[in-house]
């Protein structure tokens, strides 16, 4: 019966180690994707940048100073539209980790238990004897 308890625990920490696993690879994954993003809109500043030297009149001024502004409005929205799809994702993959790792100590729980009481059960039986 120890044994199986030593399992459980071992088990356990298994567990343990794939989730935090799990979630330093999530991690990893949102700041690549953000960094990719944080170059993208350094690319594109410095052509805005350089665009923006070229302007011959105030009317391009602005029109420039308008496309970039809506650029950058929308490279924002999809940095934070990364950070929370990738939250929504890790949290989602945890949990369904943690219920698979549950499902499977309940069953080595419940296995534990079953060959605790038959063994129990076979000890506490006193033998008879054939009467004939």
């Amino acid at each position: 019966m120890q044994n199986q308890f030593v399992d459980l625990y071992r088990n356990g920490i298994k567990t343990a180690t794939e989730v935090a696993r799990m979630s330093l690879e999530n991690a990893v994954r949102l700041q690549e994707k953000q960094l990719g993003i944080v170059r993208n809109i350094l690319d594109e500043n410095k052509r805005s940048s350089d665009s923006l030297g070229e302007a011959k009149s105030i009317e391009d001024l602005m029109a420039m100073q308008s496309r970039l502004a809506g650029a950058q409005l929308e490279r924002v929205a999809e940095f934070w539209s990364s950070v929370w799809h990738a939250a929504a994702e890790s949290q989602k993959t945890w949990i369904e980790q943690l219920q698979s790792q549950i499902g499977q100590a309940k069953d080595r729980v419940r296995e534990t238990a079953t060959g605790s009481v038959r063994e129990a059960a076979s000890g506490a039986q006193p033998h008879q004897r054939k009467t004939a």
